[in-house]
């Protein structure tokens, strides 16, 4: 038997999800007389601090940041300071962004444990989903779910960078609706500062609260579908072209991403794809009994925006595999808000039909989401997680999960 691939990895990761779908069903009980949620609230941070914060060595990026923590100074180690921002040709420095570098060394001057870092990262990402859940989700615990069944674990698993530029967009999004453009940029300028990604969140300040027309957004939809089902290849003659026209590395790149099944193989009909089509259509469907909800249109177009990026993101890029997981994770907060608004407007019989579809549904994603040997969950309050086992089963097993069809 192949001890890469079990269904007992996933144990935890149930758990998780079964112990937030009770607190889910808690929750409406509690609002149907009209009670205070504030204790529910407090438990749901409770548990994802401990779960994700005080998580062993978990996926694929902590290479990077156990790496870069070890080599990471602390504040009165000015010497050691100029060395880790210059990098010295250090593979995993050089990748890390100048404003996270600046987070680790604060870190790393109050604690030296790499496990310190994974908390205090988990702490902060726990603090902006409960401000932007609160502020905005009818919802609580529903919010939490979407989040963990909707990309949460690889934001909190590997991009402890991308997660704090995401967080600082989803804060930023009131200063959208105010036209504040100081504090806007403000931002997700610190956001750039801790990772490149953030970038793509600028352009939206001057059109993400507007709403946008009905023909563009079904024509993107049919569009999207047609490229994502027929495999229409647009962007690898791009790529090729600018990458032969740059030459030299740029040519050896492009040819490597356009090549590589990897990287650019589309997702085909998935369970995936099947979702996010019929969501597409359920939110849609909903959009007017929605913003009547919601009685603030610019919030209304900010969050149907997003989704609006997301899904078009995922369909027109399904021709490279690696741009569909980095760009949507970039939007999925939408996922976050709409569902749980999504939930509200449903009559009583379907909101009961809703919550079964999720409890199989939010299992059927624990259990396929996390059933390799890098997901087996380890915790540093009743386990005693190992850096040396971790890189060896990374090492030997990384290309077999990355590769499933290897097996």
């Amino acid at each position: 038997m192949d001890p890469t691939f079990s269904y007992t990895y996933s144990i935890h990761y149930i758990a998780l999800f079964v112990l937030l779908f009770l607190l889910f069903l808690w929750e409406n009980r509690i609002r149907k007389s009209d009670g205070d949620i504030k204790v529910i609230r407090y438990i749901c941070m409770l548990i994802f601090f401990v779960f994700f914060g005080c998580r062993g060595f978990l996926d694929t990026d902590f290479v990077l940041y156990y790496s870069g923590y070890e080599s990471a100074p602390t504040v009165w180690n000015t010497e050691g300071i100029a060395k880790f921002f210059s990098g010295f040709n250090d593979q995993y420095i050089l990748k890390i962004e100048p404003g996270f570098k600046v987070f680790m060394i604060l870190v790393k001057s109050i604690s030296e444990e790499y496990y310190f870092l994974q908390l205090v990262s988990a702490l902060i990402d726990i603090l902006f989903l409960n401000y932007f859940l609160k502020k905005y989700s009818p919802q609580y615990v529903l919010g939490y779910i979407m989040f963990l069944i909707f990309s949460g674990l690889i934001i909190e698993f590997n991009l402890l960078r991308n997660s704090k530029a995401i967080f600082l967009f989803m804060y930023s999004l009131q200063f959208i609706k105010e036209r504040n453009a100081l504090k806007y940029f403000l931002c997700n300028g610190l956001g750039l500062l801790m990772h490149t990604s953030a970038i793509f969140y600028f352009p939206l300040y001057f059109f993400l609260h507007k709403k946008t027309p009905t023909p563009i957004v079904w024509g993107l939809f049919v569009v999207g579908n047609i490229i994502y089902l027929g495999q229409i290849k647009y962007i690898t003659p791009m790529v090729t072209a600018i990458g032969n026209l740059l030459g030299g590395a740029y040519s050896l790149m492009a040819e490597f991403y356009s090549e590589d099944k990897l990287y650019s193989s589309g997702y085909g009909i998935t369970m995936g794809y099947l979702e996010k089509v019929l969501t597409f259509l359920l939110f849609y469907a909903s959009f007017k009994k929605i913003g009547e909800f919601i009685k603030d249109e610019k919030m209304h177009n900010i969050f149907f925006n997003l989704f609006l990026i997301f899904t078009t993101t995922y369909l027109f890029l399904s021709e490279y595999s690696v741009l569909i997981d980095r760009m949507t994770t970039l939007f999925v907060m939408s996922y976050w808000i709409l569902y749980p608004y999504f939930y509200v407007v449903l009559r009583k019989i379907f909101k009961t039909v809703f919550s079964v579809i999720l409890f199989l549904f939010g299992i059927y994603k624990m259990v396929n989401s996390n059933n390799n040997i890098l997901r087996k969950y380890e915790n540093i309050l009743w386990d005693n997680p190992s850096s040396t086992k971790a890189f060896y089963i990374i090492n030997k097993n990384i290309d077999k999960v990355l590769n499933p069809k290897k097996r």
